[in-house]
Order: structure tokens, then sequence, then C-alpha cells
């Protein structure tokens, strides 16, 4: 700005321009706009009306307009076509009282001080946003990946495909029985770690009935039965309900035409599967038959006498206590803890975890005698008098392999997809709030994704913003050098030839 005001002080300071050369530029201004709105007849030189237009933009389009059939004049010397005209005009105005030059130097001062700068910043901030865009993006791609492969890794931990979750979780408790039969068949081949251990356990403490790791010595030999037979020691009995289904049928008595009764139906608890028989000749009981057979029935009734008056019996009766007949009604309550006893060894919470802590015991212990024998091996426990042969003879291969084997079990009761099947057995709310958790990773995918889509609009403005600012600047800087040129030229005429240099930031650009 200062610059700007240097430059017209000392061009109004030398009478080169007029003082008040911006108020009388009104005219200049109007044309100017008419032009700007109008549309062009020329298609050639319709780019070059851009605003802003100076001096020298008019005088090359004036010139394309000469020499078009547009540029024809009247026998006075005006043109004859009126968008002509005012370009003419324009450039008259233009250099009036050397008007173009204050507006050269007015257009300098706004290019280099203003538009230029602001041009520069715009791109390099869309340059930075593209940058940090195409970033974000590759870290977002990446993101997902990683949710996608942790996805995929906790369903392969469940043991589920991820398609369906909600539904795969529930499918998964039907696989517990199966697997926890499996874990019994494992539990039965350490019968040699366990006799191993038992032995030892009895040697070292000189106690000839201890009993170690009752549970699973108990599922080696019946297996994952229930937790009644393991406390009882004997099966659940089945009772039978056959004196229930026993159904009796009684006799029917029909009577024939003389009288006489007439008897069907099953009697005597005869074979209901036997043939019926037809012939009713033996059933029919006659006078012909039997003569001493009376045929009139008697119903056993006597004459009744009702009294002369009925008594309806207004005293006080005493029926005594009324007796409902329930001597023989047996009210069944169930025990707490009676569906418990029910469960299998392994689905009853307490015994499994009873028995992951034996099968950790027989693991602790194998692994300490490990170390024994591979630092002492069996030398010092061979001095020892009475010291069992199973102790004696036992190597360390052997026991690194009941190491091996009793890892099994344990792994299979201790793994992370057993600790899911076993919650999703006993918890629907853990079902949804597993499939919440589940769910959250795609979340997180799809959460990406829409930022990634952001990114995609943010690159795409960003890219838009520096393809409109690049040509703007571009032309903004040619302008700035052109009026530079013009300027120092014509000033130079107006000191007599001498050069003309004009310092500053333009020439930086």
């Amino acid at each position: 700005k200062q610059w700007y005001q240097r430059r017209v002080r000392g061009l109004v300071d030398r009478s080169i321009v007029n003082r008040l050369w911006n108020e009388e530029c009104g005219e200049l201004r109007d044309l100017l706009k008419q032009v700007t709105e109008e549309e062009c007849p020329l298609v050639d030189i319709a780019g070059e009306i851009v605003s802003p237009i100076h001096y020298h933009n008019s005088v090359k389009i004036l010139h394309a307009l000469e020499e078009s059939p547009f540029g024809s004049k009247n026998l006075i010397g005006k043109y004859t076509h009126e968008y002509t005209a005012k370009w003419a005009r324009i450039k008259k105005l233009f250099e009036k009282d050397n008007t173009f030059l204050a507006d050269s130097a007015k257009h300098i001062i706004q290019n280099v001080k203003y538009d230029i700068p602001l041009f520069k910043k715009q791109i390099a901030r869309a340059t930075q946003i593209k940058q940090d865009s195409i970033k974000k993006q590759a870290d977002c791609t990446n993101n997902i990946s990683k949710y996608q492969i942790k996805y995929r890794e906790k369903c392969a931990d469940i043991g589920i495909v991820g398609d369906h979750v909600r539904s795969e979780l529930k499918n998964l408790v039907g696989d517990i029985p199966a697997k926890m039969n499996d874990i019994s068949g494992d539990i039965g081949t350490l019968q040699r770690a366990l006799s191993y251990y038992q032995v030892f356990a009895r040697f070292l403490i000189n106690n000839p009935e201890l009993e170690v790791c009752p549970l699973l010595f108990f599922v080696l030999q019946h297996g994952n039965v229930t937790v009644s037979q393991w406390e009882t020691g004997a099966r659940p009995s089945q009772e039978s309900d056959s004196d229930s289904s026993v159904e009796i049928i009684e006799p029917i008595e029909t009577h024939d035409k003389n009288g006489c009764i007439v008897v069907s139906g099953e009697m005597d608890g005869a074979d209901k599967d036997s043939p019926i028989s037809m012939d009713i000749s033996s059933d029919v009981v006659s006078k012909e038959t039997d003569p001493e057979l009376e045929c009139d029935i008697d119903f056993g009734i006597d004459t009744i006498d009702f009294g002369a008056d009925i008594d309806f019996g207004d005293e006080i009766i005493d029926c005594g206590e009324i007796d409902f007949g329930d001597d023989d009604i047996e009210i069944n309550v169930l025990e707490a803890g009676e569906e418990q006893k029910n469960e299998l060894l392994l689905d009853n919470t307490t015994t499994r975890n009873k028995i992951v802590d034996e099968l950790y015991e027989l693991s602790a212990f194998l692994s300490s005698r490990r170390e024994e024998l591979f630092k002492h091996s069996e030398t010092i426990l061979s001095e020892i008098p009475d010291c069992p042969p199973e102790i004696q003879t036992t190597q360390l291969e052997t026991v690194e392999k009941m190491m091996t084997e009793v890892d099994v079990p344990l792994g299979k009761l201790t793994n992370e997809k057993m600790r899911h099947l076993l919650l999703l057995k006993n918890s629907e709310k853990y079902i949804d709030r597993l499939t919440d958790s589940m769910h959250s990773q795609l979340r997180l995918c799809d959460k990406m994704e829409d930022s990634i889509e952001e990114m995609k609009q943010r690159i795409s403005e960003a890219e838009r913003t520096y393809e409109e600012g690049e040509p703007k600047m571009q032309r903004a800087i040619e302008t700035t050098k052109l009026l530079k040129s013009c300027v120092e030229t014509e000033l130079s005429k107006k000191y007599k030839g001498r050069p003309v240099r004009i310092m500053g930031d333009i020439n930086t650009l």
C-alpha cells in the first residue's frame, strides 16, 4: 500500500496524472461494466473480456474488433457497430490525462499485495489438504484391514464363521456335549500319570491309603457321569411305571329277549389279544338250560316305610373331624441343588473347576519331577530304601510324555473357545454382549469406510480448488508483469527515454 501511495503521489507530483483521476473515472467504470455484461459479437476475443480490465486489454480487444466486420466506420469516422464504439470510448477515457498509468499502478499493487498471495495460500492449503487426506485415507484402509483381521481371529478363537454372529453363537452351545465327551476321553489316557503321582505321594508321605486327584480317578474309571453318581456312587434309578399302564375293563351286562343276563367283555385277566368268539350259546342262561334258575331279578330292596311325618332334623349334628382322605397323599418337594446333581461332571461348574484344579496339580507335580530328573537323575531315589520300582524305573522322557498327555485335556478346558462356550451356555445376556462386541469391530470398519469417503470428497474439493486457483494465479502474475513492463515503458517516454525500473515485491513473482 505504501508503494501504491508513493507511486501515485510521484505521478501526481510530476503532473503526469490528474490528482482527482479516481473520482473522474465514473464513466469509464460504467462502460467497463456494460461491455463485461454484454455478449461479445466476436467469439475469438470473448475469453479476453474478464474483469478486471485494464488499459492494455482494451487496446488488444479494440484492435481485434477493428480487424473484424464489426470495425467498419461511417463517413464521419465513427464506428457503425455500437459494441466497437464502446471499446473505442473506453480506450479514449484510459488515455485521458494518463489515467491508464494510475490504473495500471493500482492493478499492480492489487495483484502483488493481495490477489497473488491469496491465490498462493489457497493453492498451498489445497495441496496440504490433499496430502493429509491421502495419508489419512491410507491409514483408514490399513485400519480396516487390521479390524477385519482382528474380527476373523476372534471368530476363529470362538469357532464361528462370522457371517451371522448371533445364530452361530447359539449353535455353538449344541457342540458342548461332544466336546465334553472328547475331554473325558482325553482324561481316560491319564492312567499312567495318575498312578505315578499316587504311588509317589503315598511313598513320600508314607501313607498307603492316600488318595490324590479323586475326581480324575473317578472320571478315568466311569467317564463323564452325573454329579449324583459321583457323590453317592450309585447310578440314577429308573422307576418303573408299569402299574400305571394297567387298564381295567368292566364286564358288560345285557339282557336277551327272555330277560336273562348276557355277560360280555374281558374277565379274569383274559388275554385281550386273543380272538373274540362270536358264539354266545354258552353265555345265555335260561330256564330251559337250568330249571332251577329263577329268572326273576331280586334287587334286594325291602318295602320302604317313609313314616307319617318327615323329620327335617332341626337338632345340631356333630360331624366330628372331616376326613378328606389325604392320608395317602405324598408331596415331593425338589431339594435345592437337585437339578445340579443331575448334571454331568464336566457340565457342572463346581466339579469342572475341581477337575481343572486337579489337572493343574498333576501338571505341577510332573513339572517338578521333570526338573528333578533333569538335574539329579534317579540315583537319589534309588538310594532310598523301599523305593517303589515305579518311581525308580520312570525316565525323564516318560515324565515329559505324561506332561504332554495332561496338557491336552487341560488346554481344552481352559482355552478361550471353551470359556466362551460355557458362558454362552449359562447366560443369554453374554450372547448379546459378545455379539455386540463382535459387531463393534465391524462398526469400526464402517466408520473407517465413511472416513475414506469423506477423505475422497476432501481430495476432490482440494483438487478443484487447485485447478481453479492455479490458472487465476498464473494469469494474475502474467498480467502484473505485463503492466509493469508497460508502465516502465510509458514512464521512460515521459523522462526522455531514460530507463525506469519498478522495485519491490513485484520482482519476486
